[in-house]
């Protein structure tokens, strides 16, 4: 759905506003108004950095390389914009390309570049964070990567996050990229987003999202608007996955807490089984099996009806064990499937000592295994161990924290009206930092809720708009009336233009707006639930 309308404003005619005045400099050169033919400044935040372009009348050709004026790439310089005697400063700059032009009968030169937001593209970074917040991270990367100021006037730019971020690794990564990481996944008093910007003056500054608002009023002052909704973002079927640490059982440790947990029950295949309080790995107990002059010692973990484990969901195999030194080493372990059929693994381990074994099973990984036809991977009934002597022999080997794991958590939601209107369009997220399928859900709802409905976008333009001396910055928030388009809302700034032309003596304002959802950060939906820990520490996905 691409929804547009345009309107323009029949109360401007009784407008009236001051004709432009700008201050160019160049390094030391500072052309005068009256040399300025055309001036564009561009300014743009999180996803992109300020801009400009500026076309001169290169009289006598002053500003050229042998001139008296020369403009040079790689200086820096700042452009002032305003209306009367009010002509605040709208970028800092820096000259990256002056490309010189003529005709039969006059000379001109166009100068243009970034603002000192480029700083954020010329360096790499390899460096480890652990367990930093978010603004500790953005403040180093300034300080010893960019080189720009995040302080004015004894006022720390750089805003605090609510995010501590466990560990991020990166490897000859571009500074904006990790800028943009933080930005995007940060979150403050709830809401996930922040926005980064380097301010008219040169400072950098990094503040949650929609929390600087323009003091400019629009009323009554939009030429064109062009008002649009777009379903390209919307998703209304949010499938997430958490880490791969789902198991059964849950708890890790219940199948070897006693002889009958809730699942099933151990038994003696050969020699006898007990619980054992004295030698145990985790929890309470471990399983113990003792033989008495025979040629092997052996207990099995029959799961009870309906309780079978499907192996492809849960491709891990996991458990303690120990024996004592009157054994050989030789294990086998064993899985039969509900039909009796079984499927085998051989190892060994040494004597008198906790070792963890961990093996792949499922389908997948069945060449690993000396597996029956037709085994059944999908319907595991029962866990064999079988610790072997050299002839006959004396001894015990223990069991515990056996489970089948390697599973992912996971929540699906969806939007069923969003999907009679815009169709089913799916999402699909990978968050290791999630461990519970309660945790997936709860990110999975504060997602289905941000993109379920269309983003609403607004493009303006005027030449009335007289911003005093506090110009509009792209990340403002900027409340916007259309009585014609049913719009009384407020807007974030994606973007905003400054445009003068030295032939009409004219200042155009072009805004391009947006309005979204907010991005709520998961443990809102938790009530507390969760720990705050838990909910607000992030593991990196871009390295």
């Amino acid at each position: 759905m691409l929804e547009k309308r345009k309107c323009t404003g029949e109360a401007l005619n009784s407008v009236s506003v001051e004709i432009p005045k700008v201050a160019v400099v160049f390094g030391s050169v500072t052309p005068p108004q009256g040399d300025i033919i055309e001036l564009r400044v561009h300014l743009g935040c999180s996803k992109e950095v300020s801009s400009f372009e500026c076309l001169l009348q290169n009289w006598e050709k002053k500003y050229s390389p042998d001139g008296t004026s020369p403009i040079n790439v790689g200086m820096d310089g700042h452009i002032d914009i305003g209306r009367g005697t009010t002509v605040p400063q709208i970028i800092t700059c820096r000259v990256e390309s002056v490309k010189y032009e003529s005709t039969p009968t006059a000379n001109y030169v166009r100068v243009s570049g970034r603002g000192w937001g480029e700083r954020l593209f010329r360096r790499v970074v390899t460096k480890t964070y652990e367990n930093n917040k978010g603004e500790e991270i953005i403040k180093d990367l300034i300080d010893y990567y960019v080189g720009l100021s995040h302080v004015r006037d004894n006022t720390e730019l750089v805003e605090n996050t609510d995010t501590t971020y466990t560990k991020l690794e990166y490897e000859n990564t571009p500074v904006f990229d990790i800028l943009k990481y933080i930005a995007g996944s940060a979150d403050k008093s709830g809401v996930i987003g922040f926005d980064f910007r380097v301010a008219p003056d040169g400072k950098f500054e990094f503040f949650p999202r929609h929390s600087k608002t323009s003091s400019v009023s629009l009323s009554e002052k939009i030429e064109v608007s062009e008002y649009r909704k777009d379903i390209h973002r919307v998703r209304n079927k949010i499938t997430v996955y958490g880490a791969a640490d789902k198991s059964v059982p849950s708890d890790k440790d219940a199948w070897t807490e006693s002889l009958t947990p809730t699942d099933g029950s151990w038994s003696a295949v050969s020699g006898e089984a007990s619980v054992d309080s004295l030698k145990k790995l985790k929890g309470s107990y471990s399983i113990k099996t003792y033989a008495l002059s025979l040629y092997y010692a052996a207990c099995q973990f029959t799961l009870n009806s309906g309780k079978e484990v499907n192996a492809n969901l849960y491709p891990l195999l996991s458990f303690w064990i120990q024996r004592e030194s009157s054994f050989n080493g030789n294990v086998n372990v064993m899985l039969y499937d509900a039909a009796g059929k079984s499927a085998s693994h051989f190892f060994n381990v040494g004597p008198d000592e906790w070792f963890q074994k961990q093996f792949k099973v499922g389908a997948e990984n069945a060449d690993v295994w000396d597996a029956q036809s037709g085994f059944d991977w999908t319907q595991i009934k029962k866990v064999r161990f079988d610790c072997w002597f050299t002839g006959a022999g004396t001894g015990s080997f223990w069991v515990d924290g056996l489970f089948f794991g390697g599973r992912r958590y996971s929540s699906t939601q969806q939007d069923t009206a969003s999907q009679s209107d815009y169709g089913l369009r799916e999402l699909v997220e990978v968050d290791e930092e999630l461990y519970s399928d309660n945790e997936c859900m709860l990110r999975a709802k504060a997602m289905l809720n941000h993109l379920k409905e269309p983003a609403e976008y607004l493009t303006l333009r005027s030449t009335v708009i007289d911003y005093g001396d506090t110009p509009i910055l792209s990340a403002d928030k900027i409340h916007v009336v259309l009585p014609n388009e049913n719009v009384d809302l407020d807007f974030r700034v994606l973007s905003v233009e400054y445009y003068v032309d030295g032939k009409t003596q004219a200042l155009e304002l072009t805004l391009k707006l947006g309005r979204e959802r907010p991005l709520l950060a998961d443990y809102l939906y938790a009530l507390r639930s969760k720990t705050d820990s838990l909910s607000r520490h992030k593991i990196a996905r871009l390295i």
